[in-house]
Protein backbone atom coordinates (compact mmCIF):
# COMPACT_ATOMS: atom_id res chain seq x y z
CA UNK A 1 0.00 0.00 0.00
CA UNK A 2 1.69 3.17 -1.24
CA UNK A 3 0.01 6.12 0.44
CA UNK A 4 0.84 9.61 -0.78
CA UNK A 5 2.22 11.87 1.96
CA UNK A 6 0.10 14.94 2.71
CA UNK A 7 1.15 18.54 2.32
CA UNK A 8 2.16 20.12 5.61
CA UNK A 9 2.34 23.91 5.78
CA UNK A 10 4.06 26.00 8.42
CA UNK A 11 4.44 29.77 8.65
CA UNK A 12 7.56 31.90 8.95
CA UNK A 13 7.83 35.62 9.49
CA UNK A 14 9.92 37.66 7.03
CA UNK A 15 11.91 40.89 7.41
CA UNK A 16 8.93 42.63 5.80
CA UNK A 17 6.31 42.98 8.57
CA UNK A 18 3.50 42.99 5.99
CA UNK A 19 4.55 39.60 4.53
CA UNK A 20 4.25 36.11 5.98
CA UNK A 21 5.81 33.08 4.33
CA UNK A 22 3.87 29.79 4.23
CA UNK A 23 6.29 26.93 3.65
CA UNK A 24 5.44 23.47 2.32
CA UNK A 25 7.11 20.15 3.01
CA UNK A 26 6.84 19.46 -0.75
CA UNK A 27 7.65 21.31 -3.95
CA UNK A 28 4.73 23.52 -4.98
CA UNK A 29 5.77 24.92 -8.37
CA UNK A 30 8.62 24.66 -10.85
CA UNK A 31 8.45 28.34 -11.86
CA UNK A 32 7.80 31.25 -9.48
CA UNK A 33 4.71 33.42 -9.91
CA UNK A 34 3.92 36.85 -8.50
CA UNK A 35 0.36 38.16 -8.41
CA UNK A 36 -0.28 41.80 -7.54
CA UNK A 37 -4.06 41.36 -7.83
CA UNK A 38 -6.75 38.74 -8.45
CA UNK A 39 -6.80 39.35 -12.22
CA UNK A 40 -3.32 37.82 -12.45
CA UNK A 41 -4.56 34.44 -11.16
CA UNK A 42 -6.28 31.62 -12.98
CA UNK A 43 -9.86 30.59 -12.30
CA UNK A 44 -10.35 28.04 -9.50
CA UNK A 45 -6.72 28.24 -8.38
CA UNK A 46 -5.34 28.48 -4.86
CA UNK A 47 -3.91 31.91 -5.61
CA UNK A 48 -7.35 33.19 -6.66
CA UNK A 49 -8.95 31.71 -3.55
CA UNK A 50 -6.35 33.45 -1.35
CA UNK A 51 -7.37 36.80 -2.83
CA UNK A 52 -10.88 36.26 -1.40
CA UNK A 53 -9.46 37.13 2.03
CA UNK A 54 -10.03 40.91 2.34
CA UNK A 55 -6.58 41.59 3.82
CA UNK A 56 -4.56 39.92 1.03
CA UNK A 57 -2.76 42.47 -1.17
CA UNK A 58 -0.16 40.44 -3.11
CA UNK A 59 1.01 36.85 -3.49
CA UNK A 60 4.29 35.27 -4.48
CA UNK A 61 4.71 31.53 -4.91
CA UNK A 62 8.11 29.88 -5.33
CA UNK A 63 9.40 26.33 -5.20
CA UNK A 64 8.17 25.40 -1.72
CA UNK A 65 6.49 28.48 -0.28
CA UNK A 66 3.82 31.11 -0.75
CA UNK A 67 4.50 34.64 0.50
CA UNK A 68 1.41 36.67 1.32
CA UNK A 69 1.48 40.45 1.65
CA UNK A 70 -1.40 41.80 3.71
CA UNK A 71 -2.82 45.26 4.28
CA UNK A 72 -2.86 47.05 7.64
CA UNK A 73 -6.43 46.09 8.59
CA UNK A 74 -5.45 42.83 10.28
CA UNK A 75 -2.62 41.60 12.47
CA UNK A 76 -0.74 38.43 11.49
CA UNK A 77 -1.38 36.97 14.95
CA UNK A 78 -5.11 36.92 14.17
CA UNK A 79 -4.94 35.25 10.75
CA UNK A 80 -1.77 33.20 10.32
CA UNK A 81 -3.14 29.87 11.53
CA UNK A 82 -6.35 30.18 9.50
CA UNK A 83 -4.35 30.94 6.33
CA UNK A 84 -1.93 28.09 7.03
CA UNK A 85 -4.81 25.61 7.41
CA UNK A 86 -6.58 27.03 4.34
CA UNK A 87 -3.48 26.54 2.15
CA UNK A 88 -2.79 23.07 3.56
CA UNK A 89 -6.38 21.90 3.01
CA UNK A 90 -6.46 23.28 -0.54
CA UNK A 91 -3.21 21.53 -1.46
CA UNK A 92 -4.35 18.25 0.10
CA UNK A 93 -7.58 18.53 -1.92
CA UNK A 94 -5.56 18.90 -5.13
CA UNK A 95 -6.50 22.54 -5.81
CA UNK A 96 -4.17 23.79 -8.53
CA UNK A 97 -1.89 26.56 -7.25
CA UNK A 98 -1.81 28.53 -10.49
CA UNK A 99 -2.08 27.88 -14.18
CA UNK A 100 1.37 28.11 -15.75
CA UNK A 101 1.52 30.06 -19.01
CA UNK A 102 1.81 28.12 -22.24
CA UNK A 103 5.33 28.46 -23.60
CA UNK A 104 5.61 29.52 -27.21
CA UNK A 105 8.58 29.63 -29.53
CA UNK A 106 8.64 33.43 -29.04
CA UNK A 107 9.23 32.91 -25.30
CA UNK A 108 12.58 31.33 -26.06
CA UNK A 109 13.62 34.42 -28.02
CA UNK A 110 12.62 36.68 -25.11
CA UNK A 111 14.56 34.54 -22.62
CA UNK A 112 17.90 35.11 -24.38
CA UNK A 113 20.07 37.36 -22.27
CA UNK A 114 23.64 38.54 -22.65
CA UNK A 115 26.53 36.37 -21.44
CA UNK A 116 27.37 39.06 -18.86
CA UNK A 117 23.83 38.98 -17.40
CA UNK A 118 24.07 35.18 -17.28
CA UNK A 119 27.32 35.51 -15.34
CA UNK A 120 25.66 37.95 -12.91
CA UNK A 121 22.70 35.61 -12.55
CA UNK A 122 25.04 32.74 -11.64
CA UNK A 123 26.67 34.87 -8.90
CA UNK A 124 23.20 35.81 -7.62
CA UNK A 125 22.11 32.14 -7.71
CA UNK A 126 25.10 31.08 -5.63
CA UNK A 127 25.47 33.95 -3.19
CA UNK A 128 22.27 35.98 -2.96
CA UNK A 129 19.10 34.21 -4.11
CA UNK A 130 19.11 31.52 -1.37
CA UNK A 131 19.07 34.19 1.37
CA UNK A 132 16.41 36.26 -0.37
CA UNK A 133 14.23 33.18 -0.87
CA UNK A 134 14.65 32.25 2.79
CA UNK A 135 13.07 35.63 3.54
CA UNK A 136 10.12 34.93 1.21
CA UNK A 137 11.24 36.87 -1.84
CA UNK A 138 13.22 36.67 -5.04
CA UNK A 139 15.18 38.84 -7.45
CA UNK A 140 14.93 39.05 -11.23
CA UNK A 141 17.52 40.66 -13.50
CA UNK A 142 15.93 43.20 -15.82
CA UNK A 143 18.74 44.95 -17.69
CA UNK A 144 22.34 46.11 -17.65
CA UNK A 145 23.45 49.31 -19.32
CA UNK A 146 26.38 51.68 -18.74
CA UNK A 147 27.36 50.03 -15.45
CA UNK A 148 23.83 50.09 -14.02
CA UNK A 149 22.13 46.78 -13.25
CA UNK A 150 18.36 46.99 -12.92
CA UNK A 151 16.59 44.31 -10.91
CA UNK A 152 13.01 43.55 -9.90
CA UNK A 153 12.39 42.52 -6.29
CA UNK A 154 9.59 40.01 -5.77
CA UNK A 155 7.56 38.64 -2.91
CA UNK A 156 8.54 39.77 0.57
CA UNK A 157 11.40 41.86 -0.85
CA UNK A 158 9.03 44.17 -2.70
CA UNK A 159 8.40 47.10 -0.38
CA UNK A 160 10.37 45.61 2.50
CA UNK A 161 11.91 48.24 4.80
CA UNK A 162 15.28 46.45 4.74
CA UNK A 163 15.33 45.73 0.99
CA UNK A 164 17.32 48.90 0.18
CA UNK A 165 19.99 47.88 2.70
CA UNK A 166 20.11 44.37 1.18
CA UNK A 167 20.23 45.83 -2.33
CA UNK A 168 23.03 48.35 -1.69
CA UNK A 169 24.94 46.72 1.17
CA UNK A 170 24.67 43.15 -0.05
CA UNK A 171 23.89 42.73 -3.74
CA UNK A 172 25.57 45.86 -5.08
CA UNK A 173 28.68 45.42 -2.91
CA UNK A 174 29.11 41.76 -3.89
CA UNK A 175 28.65 42.45 -7.60
CA UNK A 176 31.07 45.41 -7.48
CA UNK A 177 33.65 43.10 -5.88
CA UNK A 178 33.12 40.41 -8.54
CA UNK A 179 32.93 42.87 -11.46
CA UNK A 180 34.88 45.97 -10.32
CA UNK A 181 35.04 47.65 -13.72
CA UNK A 182 31.53 46.80 -14.86
CA UNK A 183 29.06 47.36 -11.99
CA UNK A 184 28.62 50.96 -10.85
CA UNK A 185 25.17 50.66 -9.32
CA UNK A 186 22.33 48.20 -8.73
CA UNK A 187 18.82 49.66 -8.82
CA UNK A 188 15.51 48.02 -7.96
CA UNK A 189 12.93 49.26 -10.45
CA UNK A 190 10.06 48.54 -8.06
CA UNK A 191 11.25 50.26 -4.88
Amino acid sequence: MNKKSPFIIYSESTPNPQVMKFVSNKILVSAPKECKNVSETGKSTLLRKLFTFPFVQELFVASNYISIKKNDTTDWMEITNAIRIFIQDALNNNIQIYIPPKETSNDNINKKISPFLLEIDQIIDLNIRPSIQMDGGDIELISYENGVLKVFLKGACSGCPSSQMTLKGGIETLLQEKFPDKIKEVIAINN
